[in-house]
């Protein structure tokens, strides 16, 4: 049976590739961008590479033109329905560099701000400074090409993804939306006109002017693609406003709103933020209950994103497929000439493979007693921690007249239920420790000899080693859940800093873990 299937799934890609193969440039780009608005993402991802593949230096402009359009959508099919911001980085930016290098300057906004729209999400979503001003650099010369070009509607498209809950913009910059030569009826001038005057109020602290522009957003969302995005971000601007006024119960009634949209509309990379904004706000509430289930909910749709991405492997398969069908319709002339030469090389593969089978052997027996090395490691460090964290806490009880800033700190550090926030950052610290940022990450540099961000990294590495020595307790979660639980926001954030601390990935030492239970009672 699975023979079968897989034999029916390559007739189909065969069949769909000599359909699709005999329709011109234009005709897959229709198709494909219909594709793309009924959220057929690999029927759209095939039409769209199709036409990238064409791309040949020899062409005319106008078939270069159209690679470069298909090679800028197949990015926004990777990030809108795959979250593969890798693949959409890698697409984007090969289209700006095209459209510099061919001289397709109308374009270049397009793919400018679907380049800084990517740049600004991750930055968001990873709190990374640098990815936030690359964005913003970005976006600045996304605006100027559009001025230049008129390109009204990806002007207020960039000001409206650079805007979008960012109430620390310096509008000084972006007084240009406010230009009598933008036409009226563009898209969503109003709405970003209207963004632009509630974040200028909120700035200077007239909170009651803030929410009547957000209000008045409703009226005017004239968006030609996804509209319901405008309106939830305006919900979300007025629960932001709210918190400000500490009117703590109509911010979190208008989150509730922004939620129930993100999941009618299948806004799926705005549920999870969402919901941990929730789990925030009711927490300063003091609803320990409400602030557990969308703590909860947050994690759930953190992990279906991540199961999404795993499911669509089967439509990416598909398109890889159809690339493959392309290469053997190139190679099938000249494919009776390599016969000869693949059944040599064959036999040379063969004894290859014997020799790094054995040599791969050695190196996983030796790979195994150095991953027990550092898994015992691990371990003495996390006792000699502990034994360290009874003694600071003994020394801090006893020297309470004269405790320092370092062992406040320290105390902080110690504290799961603090570090593990995922919110947490050197404010939150210096405002636990009654001192300010600046000495809490001098203090912090001068015990640690590094920046906090590592010092946390570290802290929440141990912590979860500690949870997953608890076979008992966590040996049903997974690592996802582990990572989001200490406080890290994406899986490869967590084993990368997991890497640097013990030397081994999560797998390595969960696993690990389960065949010594014994390492967490010693």
């Amino acid at each position: 049976m699975v023979f079968g299937g897989h034999v029916r799934a390559a007739n189909t890609v065969v069949e769909d590739y000599d359909s699709l193969s005999r329709l011109s440039s234009e005709q897959l780009m229709a198709s494909g961008r219909g594709y793309f608005e009924q959220r057929a993402a690999g029927k759209s991802l095939a039409c769209f590479t199709i036409v990238a593949e064409r791309f040949d230096e020899s062409m005319d402009s106008k078939d270069v033109r159209m690679s470069i359009r298909a090679i800028n959508n197949i990015g926004c099919v990777y990030k809108y329905f795959y979250f593969d911001y890798a693949q959409a980085y890698e697409n984007f930016t090969r289209a700006v560099d095209l459209c510099e290098n061919y001289h397709y300057d109308e374009f270049i906004p397009v793919a400018l701000v679907n380049l800084g729209d990517l740049l600004n999400d991750y930055g968001l979503k990873y709190v990374s400074q640098p990815m936030a001003d690359q964005a913003m650099h970005i976006f600045e010369r996304c605006m100027d090409e559009a001025m230049k070009g008129k390109n009204w509607e990806v002007l207020t498209t960039a000001f409206f993804n650079l805007a979008n809950q960012n109430f620390d913009l310096d509008l000084d910059k972006f007084k240009v939306i406010f230009s009598s030569e933008i036409a009226e009826d563009a898209p969503d001038l109003q709405y970003v006109r209207l963004q632009y005057r509630g974040i200028e109020h909120t700035q200077q602290g007239r909170y009651d002017e803030a929410l009547k522009c957000f209000f008045e957003q409703f009226s005017v969302v004239n968006a030609r693609w996804e509209p319901e995005r405008d309106t939830l971000s305006t919900l979300m601007s007025i629960a932001h406003v709210y918190k400000l006024k500490n009117d703590l119960q109509h911010a979190v009634d208008y989150l509730q709103k922004a939620l129930q949209l993100s999941e009618q509309y299948h806004i799926d990379d705005h549920s999870a933020g969402i919901c941990q904004l929730l789990s925030e706000y009711y927490r300063l509430m003091g609803n320990e209950a409400q602030e557990r289930e969308y703590h909860l909910r947050y994690l759930e749709k953190s992990e279906t994103i991540h199961s999404h991405r795993l499911a669509s492997i089967g439509e990416l398969t598909y398109v890889h497929e159809l690339k493959k069908e392309q290469q053997r319709a190139r190679e099938l002339a000249i494919r009776q000439q390599r016969q000869q030469y693949v059944l040599l090389m064959g036999g040379f593969a063969l004894l290859v493979v014997l020799v790094s089978a054995v040599l791969l052997w050695r190196k996983n027996r030796e790979l195994m007693s150095r991953n027990k090395s550092l898994f015992e490691k691990t371990q003495q460090v996390m006792r000699v921690e502990e034994e360290q964290q009874k003694l600071r806490h003994t020394t801090s009880q006893s020297t309470e007249n004269r405790e320092s800033l370092i062992l406040r700190i320290q105390e902080v550090l110690d504290a799961p239920e603090q570090i593990c926030q995922q919110d947490f950052t050197v404010a939150r610290l210096a405002k636990l420790v009654g001192s300010n940022t600046t000495y809490v990450s001098q203090a912090i540099n001068e015990k640690y000899g590094m920046a906090f961000s590592n010092v946390l990294g570290t802290y929440r590495v141990r912590e979860a080693c500690r949870r997953m020595n608890d076979v008992e307790h966590y040996g049903h979660v997974t690592i996802e859940a582990v990572a989001m639980g200490v406080g890290f926001k994406s899986r490869t954030a967590f084993a990368n800093a997991f890497k640097r601390e013990t030397g081994l990935t999560p797998s390595e030492y969960l696993r690990m873990a389960s065949d010594v239970p014994s390492a967490a009672e010693t």
